[in-house]
This record gives structure tokens, C-alpha cells and sequence, in this order.
């Protein structure tokens, strides 16, 4: 249960209490129930929003892993306990089936949900960081279809980059454009086990070799 949820809950409780105690006392705290309502107005519908982007991620992910339980945005709470350091990550049981939902970090849940309401100049030449996060999206998506090697997620999740920027709202255009970005930009510079030289067009890991088109 993240902290957003335990707040809500407390706050809650808090609430009932307080009414319950006015109930008794025949005197309604009108004011205290002013005070925590508004907290926690604001507090569920953003949980809400969260929760909506989550899904339509899993979803995403789900198109490209049918039969996985999808996304799991890590919640404000979540990061304060978390030792890791990446983006996201599947994890797998000993017969490299995956276990649960893929992570996605706090922060590239945020950016994937800014990538996917923004329009205009920033749609067609996102930030870099919003154009990693969709690659996350994708790449742990590859990772739950059973790509395990991380080089092979990378170079499978490259060609389907633009494919997920359109799920997300882009246009076919500005996919392609968001796919070009991250080989070009990102994709040198990311560690060796994550890259192949068999990851170029026509290359070994082309999955359609002899299109003309990369990534």
C-alpha cells in the first residue's frame, strides 16, 4: 500500500471520527471536517489519475506481452524504500518467467503521463527524458514477452518505439520521429549490455530486414 493510499485511509478514519464524535457531542466539528476534506479531495483524485495512467500503460504493455499483468508505476512511497536505481525491471522465476507486472519508476511514470498529454512543438520534439520514458514503457514490455537478454530487449523495444508513441497519442510521423531520437541519441551511449552490433538495419536483430525503414 503506497503512502498516497495510507494518507487517504488515515485521513479518512480521521474524518469518520470526528464525525462520529460530533454525533455524540449533538455538535458537528464543521471546521476540522473542512480542513481534512479538502486534502483528501485532492489526494484521491490524483491516486485516480495515477491509477488511470496505470492502466492505460498495462494496457500498452499488454498488446505487445498478451497474457502478463502489464505496468506497475511505482507510487511517491514506493521510491523511499526501493534500492534500485532503474527505470524499470521485470523480475522473473527461475524458469525466466515473469512474476508479477514490469516496474516503472515514479518518474517515468510522470513522464510518460506528460508525454501523453502534451501536444503541439512538445508532441513533435519531446524532451529527452520523455522520449527515454516511452522507451522504458516498451523495453519492459519486451522483457515481459519473454526477451530476457537485455540487448535483445533493447534492439526488439527500438522497433517498437513508434508503435507505443502512437498508443500514447503521437501521431504516426512524430513516432517515427520519437523512435530516430532515442537511436540516435540514446542508444550509443547506453552500456554494453544493452547494445548489439547486430542492432542496425538488416542486421541480424532487424526483425524486418530489407524494408528500408530503422529503427
Amino acid at each position: 500500500m503506497g503512502i498516497r493510499t495510507l494518507v487517504v485511509v488515515g485521513l479518512s478514519a480521521w474524518a469518520g471520527w470526528l464525525l462520529v464524535r460530533g454525533i455524540l457531542l449533538r455538535t458537528v466539528p464543521w471546521i476540522g471536517l473542512g480542513l481534512i476534506a479538502v486534502p483528501l479531495v485532492v489526494l484521491g483524485v490524483t491516486e485516480r489519475q495515477w491509477v488511470d495512467a496505470e492502466h492505460r500503460f498495462s494496457a500498452v504493455a499488454r498488446a505487445l506481452a498478451p497474457g502478463t499483468d502489464g505496468v506497475h508505476c511505482q507510487r511517491l512511497g514506493e521510491t523511499f524504500t526501493y534500492a534500485g536505481a532503474e527505470l524499470g525491471h521485470v523480475d522473473w522465476d527461475e524458469d525466466g518467467v515473469p512474476t508479477g507486472p514490469a516496474m516503472v519508476s515514479y518518474e517515468t511514470c510522470g513522464r510518460l503521463a506528460a508525454y501523453r498529454n502534451s501536444s503541439g512543438t512538445e508532441r513533435s520534439d519531446p524532451p529527452l527524458d520523455q522520449v527515454i520514458a516511452v522507451h522504458v514503457l516498451t523495453h519492459e514490455a519486451m522483457h515481459l514477452a519473454g526477451r530476457l537478454r537485455e540487448a535483445d530487449a533493447e534492439c526488439a523495444a527500438m522497433q517498437r518505439d513508434a508503435w507505443v508513441a502512437q498508443q500514447l497519442g503521437a501521431t504516426a510521423a512524430e513516432g517515427q520521429a520519437l523512435a530516430e531520437t532515442y537511436w540516435r541519441e540514446v542508444y550509443p551511449r547506453m552500456p554494453d549490455a544493452y547494445t548489439d552490433d547486430a542492432c542496425t538495419a538488416d542486421g541480424d536483430l532487424d526483425e524486418t530486414p530489407g524494408d528500408g525503414q530503422w529503427p
